[in-house]
């Protein structure tokens, strides 16, 4: 997509002072070394973003913030015309911008020196207002201005022009026409043998559009046969699918969208350094932004051979708004595209999000209600009958261990997609863990896994009060096998794990749990029964068994209402079906009432919202009692 900065953003930079419009050239150096040299992160490549700030934060908020989930931005200059840029690479607003903002945040620049104007127009120098491409002294001078900037900013990755075949559409490459786009080619193999000659280690091509978004079609790729595949270190894309007539939806996009491109450079790693989706209904909203993302990191390359190195999405925040390409509105709300780039981002490549039905075995049969040897048994009128989530919940894994908070807006879930495979199987899977999914318009999303730290864990029973989640968890550093770990919701996402304790862990032993809304209480699993105890001047003491709650026989995972008016819990069924049950107690004067039984038969681990719906997993099992698989159900309040 052309480059075009909003008024905000150019005032906002323009705020810097000009370091000056003459070229200062450095010293000539026989070989120079770029000053960037990332490792390349085992998810296999590297991730970018323009930085736009959000309404109210500065660049350097803004920077700082995507430097936490990318490696590299991209740099235009101001924007700046060619033969300036060097000069401001060189000036103040090199240093802040460049050096400042992304070096110093840990980032790489990826440098682009565009040679087109407005309406595909060849940008000249002052004294060269009627150059074309074939004119010898406009040649030198870009040629000139792409060595400066070599030799001052010492890049790792140079683009020598953004979206380069938007000038072959318009204007071909016949022979005897001075801006016909072969005087381009030509120019850019002499400039790329002269760069090499500089700084060997850079790595040197052009940008290609994948799409001419103004006429809403794919670009032409025979544009490619023009170049010499040697002299084009990276093939490298910006990409706006959506632009094309027909595609409205990520899984509108042809399988090989991006790697036919490599019929003119076979083997050639590839950049999608600039793309984008946006999160409005009419493609898909925030799912079919979130979908996008999720495709073109596994359908659209991995699955097809191609071996992605840069990727990078258009700008951080929506430039205003009218703008959705963002990650993140305007105003700071982080969409959920923004979630599955940052998990992405933090995950390495082998436990990136993974499609869950790809894991599940093939032989796997999805149980029906229809099939259920054991359906759900509601005993009170006060629900109506329990009956499968719906949306893209449930599948033929195992989906337990529900938490819905009291919004009813967010259903986070243990996952796992084969219930005979063993723990030390399940940890290298890549997909058994947390998972999480959002309410939105009414239906959930598609989920996407949470990882917690660590990506070599077990992680499931999720609790969540206010900004905290509690969590159970199998890791290294553990008290015992399973440990109860915490962690801090902060800008938008899960962090600040840490394990809760030696006296929680290892002296209290504490099982799955919850706390009361005033979080005075916390109610627990205790080998067998329902304990509790209490939070006084910042420990947990007192720890004791629920009086009127406990039988002879097991009690666990408990829950306590929004309103801590309810204590409910998963027990052997105490009316004589099989498996475990569902329990209601109610907060009275003189403690909690006697446990009424609400859903029998392999029904377990309840949680319910602010407005009462009931949710919890439900086992399906054989007649011999052997477990097929588990999804989550929902008792809706009448």
């Amino acid at each position: 997509m052309r480059r075009i900065l909003p008024a905000f953003i150019m005032v906002m930079i323009f705020l810097i002072p000009l370091s000056g419009c003459v070229n200062k050239t450095p010293p000539a150096e026989q070989i120079i070394t770029p000053a960037d040299s990332p490792e390349l992160p085992e998810r296999g490549f590297f991730m970018g973003v323009l930085p736009t700030p959000a309404k109210g934060q500065t660049f350097e908020e803004a920077y700082s913030q995507a430097a936490e989930y990318v490696e590299f931005s991209p740099v235009w200059g101001r924007p700046t015309p060619f033969y300036f840029l060097a000069s401001e690479l060189s000036g103040e607003w090199g240093q802040t911008f460049v050096e400042g903002y992304i070096r110093k945040n840990g980032m790489f620049p990826v440098i682009h020196v565009s040679f087109i104007g407005p309406n595909i127009t060849l940008i000249t120098p002052p004294n060269m207002k009627n150059a074309t491409l074939s004119d010898p002294k406009w040649r030198e001078a870009y040629k000139k201005a792409v060595l400066d900037v070599v030799k001052i900013s010492r890049p790792l990755y140079l683009s020598l022009g953004n979206e380069v075949n938007r000038w072959y559409e318009k204007y071909g490459a016949k022979e005897g026409d001075p801006n016909g786009f072969q005087h381009y080619v030509s120019l850019y193999e002499e400039i790329y043998d002269a760069v090499k000659e500089l700084s060997p280690e850079t790595k040197v091509f052009c940008t290609f559009a994948r799409e001419i978004v103004s006429e809403n079609r794919e670009a032409n790729l025979e544009v490619l046969s023009l170049f010499n595949p040697d002299k084009m270190d990276l093939l490298v894309f910006t990409s706006y699918p959506y632009a094309v007539r027909g595609i409205n939806r990520p899984r509108d996009i042809p399988d090989d969208y991006y790697s036919r491109a490599l019929k003119y450079m076979p083997g050639k790693p590839v950049g999608l350094i600039e793309i984008g989706w946006p999160s409005i209904e009419a493609f898909g909203g925030e799912q079919g932004q979130t979908d996008f993302i999720l495709e073109v990191t596994g359908r659209l390359t991995k699955e097809q051979g191609v071996n992605l190195h840069l990727l990078g999405w258009a700008w951080l925040h929506d430039l205003n708004e009218n703008d959705h390409l963002g990650l993140i509105t305007r105003d700071g709300k982080e969409k959920l595209a923004y979630n599955v780039w940052v998990s992405i981002s933090r995950l390495g490549k082998r436990a990136m999000p993974t499609i869950r039905e790809d894991t599940i075995p093939k032989n796997a049969i999805k149980i029906m209600p229809e099939m259920d040897v054991f359906p759900p048994i509601l005993h009170s009128d006060e629900w109506s009958k329990p009956v499968p989530l719906e949306g893209p919940i449930n599948t033929a894994g195992a989906e337990d261990s529900p938490f819905v908070t009291p919004d009813g807006k967010n259903l986070y879930f243990f996952f796992t997609p084969d219930v005979n495979v063993p723990p030390q199987k399940q940890l290298i899977d890549g997909v058994t863990g947390i998972w999480w999914s959002k309410k939105i318009n009414g239906k959930w999303s598609k989920p996407m896994r949470i990882v917690l730290g660590s990506s070599e864990s077990l992680d499931g029973a999720v609790f969540i009060l206010n900004d905290t989640m509690w969590f159970a968890s199998v890791r290294r550093g553990n008290y015992g096998e399973v440990d109860i770990y915490t962690a801090k919701f902060r800008n938008g996402r899960w962090t600040d794990v840490k394990n809760a304790g030696e006296l929680l862990n290892a002296v209290y032993d504490v099982g799955e749990l919850c706390i009361s809304p005033d979080g005075k209480t916390m109610y627990y699993g205790c080998g067998g029964d329902i304990c509790m105890m209490d939070y006084v001047n910042g420990s947990w003491v007192n720890p004791r068994k629920v009086p009127n709650i406990n039988s002879e026989l097991n009690e666990d995972q408990p829950f306590i209402t929004p309103d801590g008016n309810e204590l409910w819990f998963t027990g052997q069924s105490r009316l004589g079906y099989p498996g475990p049950a569902i329990f209601r107690s109610l907060k009275t004067k003189d403690g909690w009432s006697e446990p009424e039984e609400i859903v029998s038969n392999f029904a377990g681990e309840p949680v319910l919202d602010a407005q009462g719906n009931l949710y919890f997993v439900h086992h399906y099992v054989t007649k011999d009692m052997k477990i097929i698989e588990a999804d989550i159900y929902v008792a809706y309040k009448k």
